[in-house]
């Protein structure tokens, strides 16, 4: 306990109140996509303690803890217990280390209470052979594709969409291809599953095909959610245009959008700095305060069920 409590006077030490523009909007953000420590073949600046302190100690409302390799709800319900100043979310990825397309993972995860659900990411078709590249990987193991050779889904992501759509969970699309997305977008409008995400539409680093502008518009218009990352502009990540990304968010509407970080690893910024710059950056290109408070604190708490700030 004493180690923590250090650890915690180190952050109030360095943290100083913020009230700027960009220091209002980040008071109260959800970030719905941050990692953390330990995780296999990636480094990561802090736990899941430290990320709640950091979390907490930096304004921020609340997380998601994403990890690939396991179920992160445990981790997520003791943080919570210890940190309950700030509201930390499990998740579960369908990547390789946990089986992949693995149905009685996503039982368990619910029964425990996980709340959002991550289809495959490095592990994905669409991914693979890019994370193995750009991160010196070696991961191993089979590619995994969501649908099959005519673009139909799987039983078996039909299934998962299922359980999905019973609990109330939200779904990430994580790095599948355009097409894979939008048979999930047509499966979860026909079940009624209301809370699905599209993540990286501008990236270039993780995955070999992206979701284009007119995608991420049509799946918008079907209620998609399109989620944008601190990385898109930060140096250490894609380096993204500020202004390419603000009329990108304003094609698509931030009605539809959300804002996280993707953060939490090295070289990058921490999560609430690299969230801090980004809200930055996006003012500075004009976009309203509103509607980054949309995208940030609205939307991210409609889908995680959580009372929505005035």
């Amino acid at each position: 306990m004493d180690e923590w409590n250090e650890w915690d006077y180190a952050l109030q030490f360095q943290q100083k109140e913020d009230t700027s523009p960009a220091g209002r909007i980040l008071n109260g953000a959800i970030d719905l996509h941050l990692h953390f420590e330990p995780e296999p073949w990636m480094t990561r600046r802090f736990d899941a303690l430290e990320t709640a302190l950091h979390a907490r100690d930096s304004g921020l409302g609340g997380f998601v803890l994403k990890n690939r390799a396991y179920c992160t709800e445990p981790l997520a319900r003791l943080v919570r217990r210890i940190v309950p100043d700030v509201f930390v979310f499990g998740s579960l990825t369908l990547d390789g280390e946990v089986g992949g397309l693995n149905y009685r993972a996503v039982k368990g995860a619910v029964a425990m209470g996980t709340k959002v659900l991550w289809m495959p990411v490095f592990y994905s078709a669409n991914s693979k052979r890019v994370v193995e590249r750009n991160f010196g990987l070696d991961l191993g193991g089979e590619a995994i594709t969501i649908v099959d050779g005519s673009g139909t889904l799987l039983p078996v992501v039909r299934d998962i969409l299922g359980v999905a759509r019973e609990h109330d969970m939200v779904v990430n699309v994580g790095h599948v291809s355009p097409r894979e997305v939008f048979a999930l977008a047509e499966e979860c409008s026909r079940i009624g599953l209301t809370n699905l995400i599209a993540t990286h539409p501008m990236s270039t680093i993780v995955f070999e095909e992206a979701l284009t502008l007119e995608d991420a518009v049509s799946l918008a218009k079907a209620g998609v959610y399109i989620e944008y990352c601190a990385q898109f502009v930060s140096p250490t990540g894609d380096g993204l245009s500020p202004a390419a990304v603000a009329d990108h968010m304003q094609a698509v509407g931030p009605e539809h959008c959300v804002i996280t970080s993707d953060f939490g690893g090295t070289p990058h910024p921490t999560v609430a700095e690299g969230l801090r710059m980004f809200i930055s950056s996006l003012l500075k290109k004009g976009m309203a305060e509103a509607d980054i408070e949309t995208m940030v604190k609205r939307n991210p708490r409609t889908l995680l069920g959580l009372p929505v700030l005035d």
